[in-house]
């Protein structure tokens, strides 16, 4: 028979396992690495969405479970419900940050323009501060208290600079909430495929790196869940807990700065900003008391928040020194944004597993010769 007639099923195949030779198997092996290559090229733009959506598919899984043993064959379903409440959690506070910013958008002009034209009065208490209070009074009035002073400094700020900035923006978060949506997408699919994918995951890890592989994906499984669960709800935690001391303490717009101290907790020392700001502008409107005791009281929360909560929330899957947990969540931020605050810390997580369980062992061991 010719083999040109033959069907793809009737053609002769390779023998694959022990009797494939050495020089086949070095070309599959660069056949697979060309087509890997070629995909991370392809998706490029997407890797970060799907590092997203990776991120929250891990952190929702026990959850998901949970709700598909109460409603079994409905994994698809239950899997864009996910998705759904994944969004309304993302979207409803940044929703809320946007409108907030909307409505003291004009307010800022006028103020910004008013100061252009007459100036700023020195704050009374300012004199007042110790050892630098003459020096910051004089600085005071040299750039904010004629107008002169304040175009130099405030010069590059208009209506049509801030408008142009809002534009800017504007489009920034439309290319995010495109991104946002692969990310919701990717997130359907992995939930309603967790188990083949951990099944593959599993094999794979065990076939390459043995039975340290398949611990250290599941380890790994681990840390990133710990890190996700315990940084989302510390942060958000101590956002709520200091947001109420801001309606105490009568800061202006308190739900915008509640909502920005929950975004910024995400970030190493972020908070701390937050009520350092909300602190500064009580002081400068003459609630000196109210204002420091604000800065006291979010110093409090953030302390027992680090210290006690969150590593009680993590446990024992992410065990880093602080200094690696740093460098993990500055760096994973420079290089992949807000998910890196989250898959940094994991990376530096996965360097101190190898440490742990495979270098060390062998550094500090005396194997027997060969």
């Amino acid at each position: 028979m010719d083999s040109s007639s033959l069907s793809p099923d009737q053609m002769p195949r390779e023998p694959r396992g022990r009797g494939v030779s050495r020089a086949i198997r070095t070309r599959q092996l660069l056949l697979v690495a060309v087509i890997l290559a070629l995909a991370v090229w392809v998706a490029y733009e997407f890797l970060v969405p799907l590092a997203w959506a990776a991120v929250l598919a891990i952190a929702e899984w026990p959850l998901f479970r949970w709700a598909r043993a109460r409603r079994p064959g409905r994994d698809t379903l239950l899997a864009l419900g996910f998705a759904l409440a994944t969004a309304l959690i993302v979207l409803v506070p940044l929703s809320l940050a946007g409108v907030a910013l909307a409505q003291e958008s004009q307010a800022a002009i006028d103020w910004i323009t008013k100061v252009q034209t007459s100036g700023l009065a020195v704050p009374p208490w300012l004199a007042g501060v110790p050892l630098v209070g003459a020096r910051l009074t004089r600085l005071w009035q040299e750039y904010l208290g004629t107008p002169g002073g304040a175009n130099t400094l405030l010069g590059s700020l208009s209506a049509s600079s801030v408008l142009g900035w809002t534009r800017s923006i504007g489009g920034t978060l439309a290319k995010e909430l495109g991104m946002f949506l692969v990310t919701l997408i990717a997130l359907v699919s992995l939930l309603a495929r967790g188990d083949q994918i951990r099944g593959h995951g599993d094999a794979v890890a065990a076939r390459m790196f043995g039975e340290f592989g398949r611990d250290f994906l599941g380890r790994m499984i681990d840390a990133v869940r710990g890190v996700v669960n315990g940084t989302a709800i510390v942060s958000f935690g101590e956002g709520a807990v200091i947001g109420v001391g801001y309606f105490i303490a009568g800061v202006p717009q308190p739900l915008l700065f509640t909502v920005f101290t929950m975004l910024l907790a995400l970030v190493p020392f972020g908070a701390w900003a937050a009520f350092g700001v909300a602190s500064l502008i009580l002081i400068g409107t003459g609630s000196v008391l109210a204002g420091a005791l604000l800065f006291g009281f979010g110093v409090a929360v953030m302390t027992v928040g680090d210290n006690v909560v969150q590593p009680t929330v993590i446990g024992s899957a992410v065990e880093l020194p602080f200094l690696m947990a740093m460098i993990g969540a500055f760096g994973g931020l420079a290089e992949m944004g807000l998910v890196g605050l989250f898959v940094g810390p994991v990376v530096m997580a996965a360097l101190m597993l190898v440490w742990r369980e495979w270098i060390k062992p062998r550094v500090e061991g005396d194997p027997a010769p060969s």
